[in-house]
């Protein structure tokens, strides 16, 4: 924002941490001029009119670095800001969307209402049926409604429709379903989904295409609560909370990443609480790919007998003591993990 030759600058990165709150966020403003700040939104007073006829170069380098996991990342962002006696509002007229100022002082008419009077369009208003957001101003004067709240009493709210996802139905609330009931949309579409790990996938992000991965489970409209990736020999190589998606760090062992790993997600499934599964991914050489080995039910298809137990998680991943009447996560040593809720009966 601007008031004369000071200006505030406003830092708009947004930060999603998950989890995790050991990490730290710096910023790094050049302000164009030879001056620099450290601050999140720093005030700065420029020379008027200045160099390059009162033009300056600002640029902010944004950097968050998480110490749990050691991961950092860097975002960079410029802009022009314009010092001294700015360039006069002008107008010009477009005949299919009205009036509008070019930015170059240059504009045919020097006031909003003389380019209107010549422009000749007026604000109308169109809703056809099914039209996603509404109604609208088709820009050319020729919508078939002279007001809003006049084309709102007939359009209302979008017309009910449905579509076929891999939950069930839906209404997308668009109006633009494939489906007009949903009656017609239950009797095509067939929920073959026991559980959301069936529509889990897994790829590369990063390094080679074993070591940095990125597993997601796609169109839902639901969030995952809770993430845990483990080896076999029971490495926890990556957790993550109340999100749809789920980096992966396949730590090397002896010099390889692991070929294993085992993906387990928890969430909230309505009427009967809260569901978990599996699916445990193998590296296939030969392909190059991450092969899918099948979706496990619950964590207690993993159980087998004389486990060592490493940790015990709540449903956030963090490490707790065990509780009663509380859902936990028991990680053992083969990498395996086990889902108890503990009732106090006294």
């Amino acid at each position: 924002m601007q008031n004369g030759p000071t200006t505030i600058f406003t830092d708009l990165s947004t930060i999603t941490s998950g989890w995790s709150s050991n990490y730290s966020v710096t910023w790094d403003w050049d302000l164009g001029d030879g001056n620099s700040s450290t601050q999140q939104n720093p005030i700065h007073t420029y020379a008027s009119p200045g160099p390059n006829n009162g033009w300056y170069w600002a640029c902010l380098i944004v950097t968050y670095f998480d110490s749990t996991i050691m991961n950092s990342c860097t975002s960079y962002y410029c802009d022009s800001i314009f010092i001294g006696n700015l360039l006069p509002a002008t107008w010009d007229c477009n005949p299919a969307t009205g009036c509008y100022d070019p930015g170059t002082g240059l504009g045919q008419y020097s006031s909003l209402s003389s380019c209107q009077s010549a422009c000749g369009i007026t604000p109308s208003w169109d809703c056809p049926v099914n039209t996603l957001g509404g109604c609208y101003d088709p820009g050319t004067g020729l919508g078939q409604y002279s007001s809003l709240a006049a084309c709102q009493a007939v359009c209302g709210s979008p017309t009910p429709s449905w579509d076929c996802i891999s939950t069930g139905c839906y209404d997308p609330g668009t109006g633009l379903g494939q489906y007009s009931t949903l009656s017609s949309c239950q009797a095509i579409c067939v929920n073959t989904v026991s559980n959301l790990c069936d529509s889990m996938t897994l790829i590369s992000t990063g390094g080679s295409p074993q070591t940095i991965l990125m597993a997601e489970v796609s169109n839902i409209n639901i969030i995952i609560d809770y993430w845990i990736t483990t080896a076999p020999d029971g490495t926890v190589l990556g957790e993550d909370s109340m999100w749809n998606s789920h980096q992966i760090f396949n730590n090397m062992n002896n010099g390889q990443p692991y070929d294993t790993i085992y993906v387990c997600i928890t969430y909230g499934s309505g009427a009967v609480g809260y569901t978990t599964c599996c699916v445990t991914w193998i590296w296939n050489a030969n392909l190059g790919v991450w092969a899918k080995m099948g979706s496990i039910t619950s964590l207690g298809e993993l159980v087998s007998l004389d486990k060592k137990l490493i940790k015990v998680v709540d449903i956030l991943g963090k490490e707790t003591i065990i509780n009663h009447n509380k859902t936990l996560f028991f990680i053992y040593e083969d990498g395996t993990i086990e889902k108890r809720y503990i009732i106090d009966r006294d």
